[in-house]
């Protein structure tokens, strides 16, 4: 069926895939460009907790929850603090898989991607298909692509969802990312119950979170038997490079990479540090950024969503949320007004927008403090229990 407005996506990741969930659930037409060649091409993340005003709303608006269903880990929402000695100062109880308390299932973000990819009508998503620039005349926006031999595309809307470096935010905004003061090393361990039995039985169900000192190790238990560890530094960006690590991760040197971030942990208990020393499968290094609350004038032909429009430091499980709730809300909006006129256009595009900016800002400020908490001087697990609690009883 065609529409009254063109409406195209850039960013094939969840938020723009719900966006053109709920558009084609309504019979509104969408294209996605991508610039991924695949599906498969790049590692997706780890697991996600979906919290039930944000991603599970998503999902329902989106008529998905029972595939969701099928793929999610209840059992797996665990929390476990540690400090650098090995004391538990915080645990959650043990739950079995059908102990589902409905709370904030877990599920990996591949298995989720993939529902809603499958989700689509055929043909909905262009791959490779890279951004090199996007213009706006006359009351359309063409997107330009990186590829020469690709024609461009005009379209009435064009909605950006294509993450923390997007290439349709600076049409909007000349916000740019700015990096945290902390750094993430993403290691993968594949097999644990086999390979790391040990590991295995530390981590438990969900995640633990070893903190002290300005750094952090905090295993997470994915599915198909994988653990994957987020080794934290509150580290100015260029250590990085200047201790060797970045180097020796995108050489593939994981042995030596490990060896040098078990030198940053030296008074640490064994128990913790053995993640350090066992074989991973991949490893790789990821700043975290954050972007103050962005302002922009309503476009009539663009606007964003998820990391495009805003983007927070993942510490309080909420980025994937909000760009699933982002895309939902902005297609129940274009669904709605697709043939209205063009004031009413704007200000239905407007509203959308305060509304996702406010709500995105709150986020942020919490995962920000979160962040303080969790990588702090000292004892931060202590500080952390505490921070933990709290979120506890408001979610209870």
């Amino acid at each position: 069926m065609s529409s009254p407005r063109s409406i195209a996506i850039v960013g094939a990741g969840l938020g723009g895939l719900v966006c053109a969930r709920v558009l084609q659930l309504h019979n509104v037409s969408v294209d996605i460009y991508e610039r991924e060649p695949s599906p498969t091409s790049r590692q997706q993340g780890g697991s996600l907790d979906m919290h039930s005003d944000m991603g599970l709303k998503a999902l329902q608006i989106s008529q998905l929850v029972d595939q969701f269903n099928k793929i999610s880990r209840p059992e797996d929402e665990g929390m476990k603090i540690v400090g650098k000695d090995g004391t538990v100062y915080y645990q959650d109880p043990d739950r079995l898989p059908e102990e589902k308390t409905e709370a904030r299932p877990e599920a990996d973000r591949t298995h989720l991607r993939q529902i809603l990819l499958d989700s689509l009508r055929p043909n909905t998503i262009k791959w490779n298909h890279g951004i090199s620039n996007v213009t706006h005349d006359a009351g359309k926006a063409t997107l330009h692509f990186l590829h020469s031999d690709l024609t461009p595309a005009v379209y009435d809307l064009i909605i950006g969802a294509d993450g923390t470096w997007s290439h349709i935010r600076p049409i909007l905004s000349p916000a740019i990312p700015q990096y945290s003061g902390v750094s993430f090393i993403d290691i993968f361990l594949h097999d644990v119950q086999k390979n790391h039995p040990d590991i295995a039985k530390f981590v438990k169900r969900g995640t633990a979170m070893v903190l002290g000192d300005n750094k952090a190790i905090m295993p997470q238990r994915n599915a198909n038997d994988v653990i994957r560890t987020y080794v934290a530094f509150r580290q100015p960006l260029h250590w990085l490079d200047e201790v060797g690590l970045k180097q020796l991760v995108e050489e593939g040197k994981y042995a030596e990479a490990s060896e040098v971030m078990l030198q940053q942990f030296p008074d640490w208990s064994s128990d913790v540090t053995n993640f350090l020393k066992a074989r991973c499968t991949s490893m790789t290094v990821r700043p975290l950024y954050s972007l103050q609350k962005p302002h922009w004038s309503t476009h009539p032909n663009i606007t964003l969503i998820g990391d495009a429009a805003h983007v927070i430091v993942p510490f309080s499980g909420e980025g994937a949320n909000l760009a699933m709730i982002d895309g939902a809300e902005l297609g129940l909006t274009l669904e709605k007004n697709l043939s209205a006129d063009s004031v009413t256009w704007l200000a239905a595009l407007k509203s959308f927008e305060d509304t996702m900016l406010e709500r995105a800002w709150t986020s942020s400020n919490e995962s920000m403090d979160n962040m303080n908490s969790f990588i702090s001087e000292g004892n931060a697990a202590e500080k952390a229990t505490v921070t933990i609690g709290r979120l506890v009883a408001g979610a209870t």
